[in-house]
């Protein structure tokens, strides 16, 4: 078990608060870039609260041998908010440029799918 001084901690929780709020942006960027019903909105924001608890939780144990105190919560708020006021902005755009450029290269195979899939279809159709 490793023995961290509480600065040595809050610097830990400091940098989850940082993932965390990377995390956030990245649920951000997939909804503007894909609309999706409120079901599935719903399922990414519970997915988003299952990994931030996970990683606090993890971090709890492994890090301060699963003693709870207040500086560690108090490290991810600074965390998220340090982040939110630096590089969110920077990680939004290169995130959303990111799954834009996927979206147009997979978009390449899945029309050929398509137009393949509607081209047997119809042959289908026909000898019916």
């Amino acid at each position: 078990m490793y023995n961290f001084s509480q600065e040595q901690i809050f610097i830990f929780f400091f940098i989850i608060g940082i993932i965390i709020g990377l995390i956030f942006d990245i649920f951000k960027v997939l909804r503007k870039s894909f609309k999706t019903p409120d079901i599935i909105t719903f399922i990414e924001d519970l997915i988003f609260i299952i990994v931030s608890g996970i990683l606090t939780i993890c971090g709890i144990i492994k890090l301060n041998r699963g003693e709870v105190r207040f500086f560690l919560f108090l490290g991810i708020f600074f965390g998220i908010i340090i982040y939110i006021l630096t590089i969110s902005n920077l990680c939004v755009i290169i995130l959303y440029i990111f799954v834009e450029t996927c979206k147009k290269i997979l978009k390449i195979p899945f029309c050929c799918l398509k137009n393949i899939f509607i081209n047997v279809r119809t042959a289908i159709k026909k000898d019916l």
